[in-house]
């Protein structure tokens, strides 16, 4: 029952963060005018707004313009309710509500990076409120929070100093830098090292399928964060389950 639940209000805050991916890169406030078809721009009543339901009732398009809903929207409403409902069913309640809220905004900037290749830095500094908020609560250790901070951040400064010494080309962006601070503020050190690996693994993987679709474009701009973002919460989820293996790690 528990799951339930969370999965609704997963859903409920998805559809808010829905309304930040669109807004937010548009230089609008998130909180006024109320939500609306961005085709007919007509206000949605609340009884055609429930997360996933209306997407699927209504098949995708406006009830008033019946032009197609973008499948975003059933997307982010249906894996932040997934991860809400994971969460509050297996992690101690202070746990649950910081990766839920982490996660909430990992989805949220890899969306928009997705779109628009930049990471709005308003969603930055919200995931740094959470990650000292739940270092001041115990949530967090301070201690491992620094060190993933220093993997989250070195690491990837490090491979950005040598693309550039070798190509001249900037490998990935200065978000990607600050959304590694966030992450490894959040893993620790190990599962952020896990994190940038199964990343990078990720991304030369979908640049050779796009290379093999579109021909091979070194210049080719390719948004890094829905990687981390991915692979941080699944190794997150993963780590959960094989907690002998990374306390092993932890130790060595």
């Amino acid at each position: 029952m528990d799951f339930y639940i969370f999965f609704v209000i997963g859903a409920f805050i998805g559809s808010f963060f829905n309304v930040v991916i669109y807004r937010l890169p548009r230089e609008e406030s998130v909180v006024k005018p109320r939500s609306h078809c961005p085709k007919c721009k007509v206000s949605i009543p609340f009884y055609r707004n429930i997360p996933i339901i209306s997407y699927i009732i209504q098949l995708g398009k406006c009830a008033n313009c019946k032009n197609n809903i973008s499948i975003q929207y059933l997307f982010v409403e249906l894996i932040n309710g997934l991860i809400w409902g994971w969460a509050f069913t297996n992690l101690p309640l202070p746990e649950a509500i910081t990766a839920s809220l982490i996660s909430s905004v990992l989805i949220s900037i890899s969306w928009i990076d997705a779109k628009i290749y930049m990471i709005p830095l308003d969603l930055i500094i919200v995931g740094v409120i959470i990650i000292i908020l739940s270092i001041i609560f115990g949530v967090l250790s301070l201690y491992q929070a620094l060190l993933g901070i220093l993997a989250g951040v070195l690491f990837p400064a490090l491979m950005m100093g040598l693309t550039w010494l070798f190509t001249r080309r900037q490998g990935m962006g200065f978000g990607d830098l600050q959304l590694g601070l966030i992450l490894g503020a959040w893993l620790g050190p190990i599962l952020m090292i896990l994190t940038l690996f199964l990343a990078s693994l990720l991304g030369l993987m979908a640049w050779i399928i796009i290379s093999l679709f579109k021909g091979v474009d070194r210049n080719r701009p390719l948004p890094f964060a829905p990687y981390l973002s991915f692979s941080a919460i699944s190794i997150f989820i993963v780590s959960n389950y094989s907690t002998t293996l990374i306390d092993h790690l932890i130790m060595v």
